[in-house]
């Protein structure tokens, strides 16, 4: 297909394979070929959702104009877990091809898919080639990899992106994990990958540079439960966060997506884990330990809890 005749979504949903995500700060929409999350495979793109990757840069950009101005770091951004890419490409459209950017992935086909979102966005030969860093002081650096096995100096990047799956599974699925796609195995309570990610990334990252996430965690009545540990896994740093729409009773996300499977389960979860928050965090490395809560007035487009019940029920059938 003439990829200039190709539609694309400007308010993408889960089962979208082609978005534009025009946002503010930006020299041009960002246009990304994803796949599906109802597409049957383990190597799937993860999809693009506007309270997800849109919300994450809307509230995270400022914090990393004051990163790249006030780090020393000889690399701008590190996008760990880079999917199709669209973090990459919201730092070059915001900030510049300049830009210095290693994007990383476990997942040969998402890397793949990320180069040519990145000619998509590019349609110029020499803005290409800037872009890629094929010629220029910057663009971005696309690299396949198992984190933390990748070639990078310690307390060297200004700016760490990661975007860790958390999807929340009974034991009665343990088995089928491997059903699961990549970007959606969270491991134990959706918190495995989460850990291993915070405790490895602390070492790259330069002094007062920041390490921003995403997460769905399962929390109490004080909030999220990672305020409990993530200190103890990324020190060094204070953390400001924000909840993307507010907080849900576990018992009925859990219900919502399994819909009559796990229930003692469900119960004996949410008796321990008696609220689920979504969030998004900025780790600044500071030399504090603080943690703020902060709220925000970006537009959610209608977005709410049913449609993450929706996404992690999809996600849910690659196992079943």
């Amino acid at each position: 297909m003439n990829p200039s005749a190709t539609r694309y979504s400007k308010d993408p949903r889960m089962y979208d394979t082609h978005v534009e995500l025009d946002l503010p700060g930006l020299v041009s929409p960002v246009k990304l070929r994803v796949d599906p999350i109802n597409r049957k495979s383990t190597d799937n793109v993860m999809p693009i959702f506007w309270e997800e990757q849109a919300f994450t840069w809307q509230f995270t950009s400022p914090y990393v104009r004051q990163a790249l101005q006030e780090s020393k770091g000889e690399t701008d951004f590190l996008d760990l877990g880079c999917g199709s890419g669209v973090f990459s490409l919201l730092m070059l459209k915001q900030f510049g091809s300049n830009s210095k950017v290693i994007a990383v992935d476990k997942n040969p086909r998402a890397v793949r898919t990320a180069i040519y979102n990145t000619t998509l966005n590019y349609d110029n030969e020499v803005c290409l080639k800037e872009a890629l860093g094929i010629s220029g002081p910057g663009g971005i650096d696309f690299r396949v990899a198992e984190f933390p096995y990748v070639n990078i100096p310690k307390e060297s990047v200004k700016v760490i992106g990661i975007y860790p799956p958390y999807h929340i599974y009974p034991p009665l699925l343990d088995p089928f994990q491997k059903s699961l796609p990549l970007h959606a195995r969270g491991g134990n309570f959706g918190q495995t990958e989460f850990r291993d990610q915070l405790r490895s990334t602390n070492c790259y990252l330069a002094n007062k540079g920041i390490l921003f996430f995403n997460q769905m965690c399962l929390g109490d009545e004080q909030g999220p439960a990672y305020l409990h540990y993530i200190h103890d896994l990324f020190g060094d740093a204070s953390l400001t966060y924000t909840n993307v729409l507010p907080r849900i009773r576990t018992s009925d996300f859990l219900n919502g997506v399994y819909e009559g499977m796990s229930r003692k389960w469900i119960d004996e979860v949410s008796n321990v884990f008696p609220y689920l928050y979504y969030t998004v965090g900025i780790l600044n490395k500071d030399g504090a330990y603080g943690i703020k809560e902060v709220p925000h007035d970006i537009d959610l487009r209608g977005r709410t809890w049913s449609d993450r019940v929706e996404l992690h029920r999809e996600i849910t059938k690659h196992a079943l």
